[in-house]
């Protein structure tokens, strides 16, 4: 009983720690920006890269909403990667403007189609790379502002992700939900003290010249998340930007969510597998925040399934067997329970209200959004344990919808 109640202390602790570590690290977003990035013309040359498997109902408005950008016409190129299609994704694409690229090499996740396309345009004089996905719209101030961060020096950098359909149900609006958080107080904290954001699967931008320097071989199913760490590794900080938004299709089906961060999960734990021992090096050996915060972010994860450890070992002990200490413990438990949902709450409502977004219209998924972050529990401890490999599977993406309309 008493190695159990130690146990039990200790996992606690560790919970908490690293509940508290992202906490305050996300007041950081309230912290004037120390990075700066100043104002220039139209100047950077970009190649834009859409891979698409079967999305001919959706890529349409995505492809005319990057020929209708405020930025000049002849200094970027959309290429529309076809790839495992079974539709006229091509035709469509290039119906409304894009360049089609047809894909030589067998592709199994969108990583080796991005591979396929940076050896693809090596050749060709361009000065970044733009990636989005195929159900994306974009703002028409995008290319404007990732200009902006290129030509102040900067290599690296990430949109804002917003939804198209953030108000179906409250899957939906969980994922909006999370992704706002992760928008405000991680990537726009991050780069407010000059630390390295994360790149986040869509809307973001990598120099031509640093794929060409550093190479790009992913390893995981997770190509975002290995190239923010290529980025910390090699000294070039991913900058994140509240103004180039990218519209995302949400999932609204349970069993597509499940079947979406699964992949995630999977994708965050291989990358802690393989580059976590490189990041605490270089966080050590030369003090970088950026390595250690990336560390930390790899093991989600496993501290998340570590959560849930000490409610287990306090439905194991006999409360009656240490009295009063075993009821303050029970209160306390409780007590965190509820003060962590009314937390969550609390900074939904504020992140809803900070990007403009409707509380009436969220309210399900505000009150709800917890146990979206809950339901990652079991995928976690599924993705943890089980050997099977992963197979990508696509999710159906049905919602076409112009920018204008989502532009407030």
């Amino acid at each position: 009983m008493i190695f159990i109640k130690i146990l039990y202390y200790i996992l606690t602790a560790i919970s908490l720690s690293y509940i508290v570590y992202f906490g305050l690290s996300g007041l950081w977003a309230f912290k004037k920006n120390k990075t700066r990035v100043r104002k220039f013309n139209d100047k950077t040359k970009f190649a834009i890269i859409i891979a698409a498997r079967n999305e001919a109902g959706v890529i349409g408005n995505l492809v005319k909403s990057l020929m209708n950008q405020h930025y000049k016409k002849d200094l970027f190129d959309v290429y529309v990667l076809p790839n495992n299609c079974t539709d006229n994704t091509g035709e469509v694409a290039a119906s409304f403007g894009a360049k089609v690229m047809d894909v030589t090499v067998p592709v199994k996740c969108k990583g080796d189609a991005l591979k396929f396309a940076f050896k693809t345009l090596k050749k060709k004089d361009y000065d970044a790379y733009v990636i989005f996905d195929a159900d994306n719209v974009v703002h028409p101030d995008f290319l404007h502002y990732m200009n902006n961060i290129y030509q102040s020096g900067y290599k690296a950098a990430q949109g804002r992700k917003d939804s198209k359909n953030m108000y179906d149900n409250w899957i939906s609006c969980g994922y909006s939900l999370f992704y706002s958080i992760q928008n405000l107080f991680f990537n726009k904290a991050r780069t407010n003290v000059k630390m390295s954001a994360t790149i986040n699967g869509t809307g973001f931008m990598i120099a031509k010249s640093f794929i060409e320097e550093k190479g790009f071989n992913p390893v995981t199913v997770t190509e975002d998340i290995e190239l923010s760490i290529m980025c910390i590794l090699n000294d070039e900080p991913v900058i994140y930007c509240d103004d180039a938004i990218t519209y995302d299709e949400q999932p609204t089906g349970f069993g597509d969510s499940i079947r979406q961060r699964r992949r995630w999960s999977v994708g965050i734990i291989q990358c802690c597998k393989e580059y976590n021992k490189k990041l605490l090096k270089k966080a050590i050996k030369d003090k970088d925040k950026s390595a250690l915060d990336k560390v930390l972010f790899n093991i989600a994860p496993y501290t998340q399934v570590l959560s849930l450890i000490p409610f287990i070992l306090l439905a194991v002990m006999n409360i009656r067997s240490f009295s009063d200490m075993g009821w303050a413990l029970l209160t306390f438990d409780y007590t965190t329970i509820v003060a962590g949902y009314f937390i969550s709450v609390m900074i939904s409502v504020y992140t809803l209200q900070y990007y403009e977004g409707s509380i009436s219209k969220a309210l399900t998924g505000i009150i709800l959004f917890v146990f979206f972050i809950i339901s990652w529990i079991p995928i976690n401890i599924q993705c943890i344990f089980s050997k099977k490999e992963l197979k990508w599977v696509p999710i159906k993406h049905e919602r076409n919808v112009e920018v204008g309309d989502l532009i407030k």
